[in-house]
């Protein structure tokens, strides 16, 4: 059970926020909603880049207890005890922090009153924090415990004569497309996830594109021919979204997607329906060939030096596809393109030379 008290919120209420208090020594994002995460951290960042853009150090905590030592306690007090040379302030964002905050309450608990002279600790949990403890009591006193839930696509059960539009998620989602300057109420934007599904980060990627789409017509307003415009019939009638699971390591999303695409077919760029098999796979694997060679590009720059922002001026990937793409960075590091690569020439000709273009797609999802 997360500790309740005036300092903490759920994540939306926080973000909605006009202004905000000048920042605590310890910030503490909680629960499984990453897409709320990472806009309190953009957010955090902003609010202290008034006097100066932070020096932001993003660390990986330990897996488990039995590594905690992984990532020692010492390294981050004394970096936040000491002032950076280069920045106003600093922020030391510290990702999966469950076991690291477990080993080391009590010595955090009296890092809460006392402060750092450097800077800012933000802690990114996977789980709840546990409100039982002295540091959590202590830190819903002194800190921010910001609990990043994910909103239900449904309305909860005690709602028994809700319609089923009347959710958490649609009222989100139609909130935050106000953000982006488009008018999507609760109805279309039930019809809008129950296409995408309710992964955060997908959704804003759909908000993106379909603010781009009617950008040519200077029009707000999302429809239902909009969505069906933008997100298809269905999300899995599409070459685009086989390849988003299947880099993502989602194998068997990736293998029901194929599926569909052989059994419904889809629509190419010149709006006709695709359904001979080869016609549905070659296309597929030239645009995975141009997305592992975007991935390949993007490590040899990180490699080098580079940073995300750095990918966005250099074309590589759109920034509302960031974090989509950052992800699939992780999931497929170079060796693994390598043989993405072999194993794509390998598929493609095979295809060409008459052999099963559905049975050799599934392969190479599935291997």
């Amino acid at each position: 059970m997360a500790a309740k008290s005036k300092n903490s919120l759920n994540s939306t209420q926080f973000l909605a926020r006009k202004k905000w208090d000048t920042p605590p020594a310890i910030t503490i994002l909680s629960g499984e909603a990453d897409f709320f995460k990472r806009q309190l951290i953009e957010r955090f960042i902003s609010e202290l880049s008034q006097d100066g853009a932070p020096d932001v150090n993003r660390l990986q905590g330990p897996p488990n207890d039995k590594r905690v030592n992984e990532l020692p306690l010492a390294t981050v007090l004394d970096s936040l005890r000491s002032m950076s040379f280069l920045a106003a302030t600093q922020v030391i964002v510290i990702e999966g922090a469950d076991a690291f905050v477990r080993a080391h309450r009590d010595e955090l608990g009296g890092c809460l009153e006392t402060g750092f002279p450097g800077g800012h600790l933000v802690l990114c949990l996977r789980g709840k924090l546990d409100g039982r403890t002295k540091f959590a009591k202590a830190a819903a006193a002194a800190g921010w415990v910001i609990e990043c839930e994910q909103p239900y696509d449904r309305p909860p059960p005690w709602e028994d004569r809700a319609p089923a539009w009347d959710s958490p998620l649609s009222h989100w989602l139609s909130r935050h497309a106000g953000t982006k300057g488009l008018e999507l109420d609760p109805r279309m934007a039930f019809q809008l996830h129950e296409r995408v599904g309710s992964d955060l980060e997908l959704l804003d990627e759909e908000l993106e594109k379909i603010k781009t789409y009617l950008g040519e017509s200077g029009d707000s307003r999302v429809d239902e021919n909009v969505i069906r415009a933008v997100t298809g019939d269905l999300r899995k009638d599409n070459i685009f979204a086989v390849i988003d699971l299947f880099l993502e390591g989602r194998r068997g999303d990736a293998v029901d997607a194929i599926d569909n695409l052989f059994k419904r077919g889809w629509t190419g760029a010149n709006g006709n329906l695709v359904i001979d098999p080869p016609g549905i796979a070659l296309p597929l694997l030239a645009t995975l060939l141009k997305k592992l060679r975007s991935l390949r590009r993007a490590h040899a720059m990180k490699q080098a030096g580079a940073t995300s922002e750095n990918l966005i001026r250099e074309g590589i990937v759109g920034k509302p596809f960031l974090s989509r793409f950052e992800r699939q960075l992780q999931r497929n590091p170079p060796g693994r393109l390598s043989r993405l690569f072999d194993r794509l020439y390998r598929t493609d000709r095979g295809i060409k030379t008459g052999h099963d273009a559905r049975r050799l797609l599934l392969l190479l999802v599935a291997e």
